[in-house]
């Protein structure tokens, strides 16, 4: 099998999946260079399981060992072009060689994958559907809790720059119901989403759903349950070395995809650009 079969063949077994098999299932969608890269051992760790579970996870997509399991990673890796991919495995194995700064080297590779994974050239479809319908959306409200608060707040922030009708569903006191109240099937939520997946988002994904509202899914995994509902889903995979997920791939979303709408806009996206640097001048909101 190909990599890509693998992973739809997970997609299709993960409901069924006992839990710590859908932590490995998860592990592997979310870090596949890791899985290339790294022992059963290691990679097992890394999902806070136990090596058994890997084996049992590759035994029951029908390997017969971890190793074939991982042999299909390996063979992905080495026909990737010499990109960010073929970099950064250069710069592990420089840094193992001379050992100076190997933790600073280990957080830039992790990143550069998360970065690769979530700009890559096979995602074009979707990051080009995303910008089309936030375009048409009459109104666009942005959800981001926790710590993709911060992605959501920039995303929201500069959408604002250049458009009208961008609402930010931040849920101060309590209030996200209130402020998803007025949305309908001529706008758009997009929802920024990464595990452990929050109570609020998923029911933010399901009542934008029901009002007939186009869903966008900024997520680390096409298994997240906001993913599962939307009708556009941009994966910003996540993996870490620390204690939190990466908030970099999502962030990198919200400004990629901002500057998308800017640079894809009309003669009246410019003419709010011009208000708003004319707005920023009258107040002196910057240092000159």
């Amino acid at each position: 099998m190909t990599k890509d079969e693998v992973e739809a063949l997970i997609q299709q077994r993960f409901p069924t999946l006992p839990p710590k098999l859908k932590a490995a299932a998860r592990h592997v969608l979310d870090a596949p260079m890791e899985i290339a890269l790294q022992s059963m051992r290691s990679a097992a760790g890394a999902a806070g399981l136990h090596p058994a579970s890997m084996l049992r996870l590759a035994r029951e997509l029908g390997f017969d060992s971890y190793e074939s399991f991982k042999a299909v990673y390996i063979d992905w890796v080495t026909h990737q072009d010499g990109g960010l991919v073929g970099r950064t495995i250069e710069l592990r194995n420089r840094s193992k060689r001379k050992g100076a700064g190997k933790s600073l080297a280990d957080f830039l590779h992790t990143e550069l994958v998360n970065l690769e994974r979530t700009l890559a050239a096979e995602n074009e479809a979707c990051w080009a559907q995303a910008e089309q319908a936030l375009s048409r959306a009459k109104n666009v409200y942005v959800i981001g809790l926790r710590s993709l608060f911060s992605a959501a707040y920039y995303f929201h922030y500069v959408l604002s720059t250049f458009r009208q009708g961008v609402v930010l569903v931040h849920g101060t006191g309590g209030t996200v119901v209130d402020e998803l109240r007025r949305i309908g099937k001529h706008d758009a939520l997009v929802c920024f989403t990464s595990s452990p997946y929050t109570v609020i988002s998923a029911q933010a994904a399901t009542l934008a759903t029901e009002r007939g509202a186009s869903l966008i899914a900024i997520a680390d995994s096409m298994l997240s349950p906001v993913a599962a509902r939307a009708a556009i889903t941009i994966l910003a995979p996540n993996g870490n070395l620390g204690i939190f997920p990466s908030v970099v791939p999502h962030m990198a979303v919200a400004h990629t995809l901002a500057q998308m709408m800017v640079g894809n806009g009309g003669e009246e996206v410019l003419a709010e650009v011009g208000n708003s640097e004319a707005q920023l001048k009258k107040f002196g909101v910057y240092l000159r």
